[in-house]
């Protein structure tokens, strides 16, 4: 496998760089350390099955998840064609959900929660002649989000069946901070119980699937750079500018009907995406009126909430698919390829 893959040695620090971002690795480093970490990825695959004796589920499903608590994301991504491991052409994915909940108000609403957690008292206080029934404080305590870890992963199973599930690596710190914010713990936690549910179920044989964590870093750096690896998003606040990037690419991607189908209600929150993109917008007028006459309507678009999420989630799953693409295409057709590569 690694005479395949020989021509590595010939490339230089920068091509070895575009090879990297093109199949989601590490793209910093001294020629040898690219090279190694290249010519140990290549060769594995990631839509085959966990085991060589397992068979490969088809259509790959993907479940792609945006981490948080009060604005958690995600899609579910549908490949078509991915029985052949060696296949180049793994289809156009359809886009069979896509959505942003809150975790602690979402998670208790779902079936299981409503068979699970029992509903607790409060106190009513009677005043002027009419109830008030105070609203619970929020609770974060590992207790709490344990449940809300099972509830979310049993309904994503259950109604999605994902054969692989992506969930976006956290940090404990954001922007250079020498502060680990108490926020930022909450979504590790809750982050690490749900790879505690996905690998119980995993070990006692109620799911068959697999678990990609997925740095966003490495998904900002494969679609907001140029084949240079400097960012194309512009001066300013790097952080804001990547994320306005990223909102204006995937609005960009459903204006055009590229890259993907949507289906169901994917369909309708891509329009709703649509809508409150350009309102914010204040140069698209023209654009909002001609939409507002169609079926986006179906979608309140308070519904939406934060586009960066969603933009987010569907990123980080078209990402992955891409770089699996671009590493069945290179393991294919060897160098001939570096061209196409650093075109992208």
């Amino acid at each position: 496998m690694a005479s395949r893959l020989s021509w590595l040695g010939s490339c230089t620090n920068a091509q070895l760089g575009v090879i990297a971002r093109a199949v989601g690795v590490n793209s910093s480093g001294t020629k040898p350390i690219l090279t190694s970490q290249l010519l140990d990825h290549l060769p594995k695959g990631t839509l085959g099955p966990k085991k060589p004796s397992d068979t490969l589920q088809e259509p790959c499903r993907i479940l792609s998840i945006d981490m948080g608590i009060r604005n958690l994301a995600y899609c579910c991504l549908v490949l078509p064609h991915t029985a052949h491991q060696n296949a180049t052409n793994l289809g156009s994915p359809v886009i069979q959900d896509w959505t942003r909940i809150a975790i602690s108000e979402d998670s208790t609403k779902s079936k299981q929660a409503e068979d699970l957690v029992p509903r607790k008292a409060t106190k009513d206080e009677k005043r002027s002649g009419n109830f008030k029934i105070s609203n619970p404080k929020e609770a974060f305590d590992p207790a709490t989000y344990s449940q809300h870890a099972y509830n979310l992963v049993t309904t994503l199973l259950k109604d999605l069946r994902p054969t692989h599930v992506l969930i976006e690596r956290q940090r404990f710190r954001s922007m250079g901070g020498s502060a680990v914010q108490e926020w930022t713990l909450r979504v590790n936690m809750f982050e690490a119980m749900i790879y505690a549910v996905l690998k119980t179920f995993s070990e006692r044989g109620f799911w068959k699937g697999i678990v990609h964590p997925i740095a966003p870093s490495k998904v900002s750096n494969f679609w907001i750079t140029n084949k240079q690896g400097a960012r194309k998003e512009g001066p300013g606040s790097k952080s804001a500018k990547t994320k306005t990037a990223k909102i204006e690419l995937v609005a960009k991607w459903l204006e055009e009907g590229a890259h993907f189908e949507l289906k169901g209600g994917a369909a309708q929150l891509g329009k709703a995406y649509l809508r409150k993109k350009m309102k914010k917008d204040s140069k698209s007028s023209v654009k909002q009126k001609k939409l507002s006459g169609s079926q986006a309507l179906g979608v309140a678009q308070d519904s939406v909430g934060k586009l960066d999420d969603l933009a987010d989630c569907l990123l980080q799953g078209l990402a992955w698919i891409k770089w699996e693409k671009n590493r069945r295409l290179i393991m294919a057709k060897g160098a001939e390829i570096l061209d196409e590569l650093e075109e992208h």
